[in-house]
């Protein structure tokens, strides 16, 4: 029974059903304020094993419901950041050994605030980020990983793609939660138009109305897939990024997603993928760079454009390239 805040200040007892949501697999718990102890002693009785990290405690038995996962984090921790704990603590216990697993324990974590309103849950987690985002980008540096964890890191790569935008339209594609495309219309206000794009809609509504929230008209989100015959439809825009995306590809399918972001291209295609030992499959990726092979990207696609192009490579937490048209 943890307790909860009242509208009036006071303090009542909240039944761990009511913070507890099913999302595939796993019941995830919000056990903010909990009793511990407690806890483990209740599950022990009903035949659990348990296993404790710093934010989390993974209850598992042999017969359903199965896998427990109770965490405590607060109210105002519910941002991206929740993402580098699970990585960390979570793999170790064998509980993300596929990216649907990875999707389903986020999901249910931020769920868990309000399970009966997990739009609402989800709003905050996006509100959160983006003030997260808005304080990092308002610095001189920003620290990257693993100092300021999962935020801090895209907040690096963010500021970095800031001062390499150009013209008056962007589209960031696999845009994920959609945080770039608001962050790019907010900080650089002669922006026409603004369009985050990825296969999953899941956030669309989330952002779109935190947008909105902040008085930013020339936002859009379209639904498409990278690998389509007809991508080409979105339009142009002076700047193009696929920040995290195209390692998520086999070989072929990441050239023929090159081919089509170069046809929407006016001016600048800006890449960045993470350096690895080898391809993490809790994130879905599924190949390997280094800065030589990234050059060797760089090359095929001046080559794609006949030549009519340059790049420019550097570190950025990872790899960044840039292909600028002639």
């Amino acid at each position: 029974m943890p307790e909860s805040q009242t509208a009036l200040g006071k303090t009542r007892q909240v039944s761990i059903h009511e913070r507890s949501i099913r999302v595939g697999d796993f019941i995830v718990v919000n056990g903010y304020r909990v009793n511990r102890t407690l806890l483990k002693a209740r599950f022990a009785e009903g035949g659990y094993q348990a296993q404790e990290t710093a934010h989390f405690l993974l209850f598992t038995r042999g017969v359903a419901p199965r896998t427990i996962l109770v965490h405590w984090f607060a109210s105002e921790e519910i941002n991206a950041d929740i993402k580098h704990f699970m990585y960390l603590e979570l793999k170790p216990l064998g509980l993300l050994d596929r990216p649907q697993h990875y999707g389903e324990i986020l999901a249910g974590i931020v769920g868990s605030f309000f399970p009966k309103d997990v739009r609402r849950a989800w709003h905050y987690f996006g509100a959160n980020t983006l003030q997260q985002f808005v304080a990092f980008l308002s610095t001189v540096s920003t620290p990257p990983y693993p100092d300021y964890t999962c935020i801090g890191s895209f907040a690096t790569q963010y500021k970095r793609i800031c001062e390499l935008c150009t013209g008056k339209t962007f589209l960031d594609a696999g845009c994920e939660s959609g945080f770039l495309p608001v962050l790019i219309a907010e900080r650089i206000p002669f922006m026409t138009r603004v369009v985050g794009l990825d296969i999953r809609p899941d956030m669309f509504d989330v952002v779109s109305e935190l947008a909105r929230e902040r008085g930013l008209s020339n936002v859009e989100f379209i639904q498409a897939d990278l690998l389509a015959e007809d991508f080409a439809r979105v339009g142009q825009f002076d700047t193009v990024t696929a920040i995290g995306v195209i390692e998520h590809f086999s070989e072929p399918e990441m050239y023929r997603v090159l081919a089509n972001l170069l046809k929407i291209t006016a001016q600048r295609l800006i890449l960045i993928v993470p350096y690895e030992n080898e391809p993490e499959p809790v994130y879905g990726h599924e190949q390997l760079f280094t800065p030589a092979t990234l050059e060797s990207i760089g090359k095929w696609c001046v080559q794609h454009l006949n030549g009519m192009g340059k790049i420019w490579l550097e570190e950025c937490v990872g790899g960044l390239l840039l292909i600028e048209r002639s």
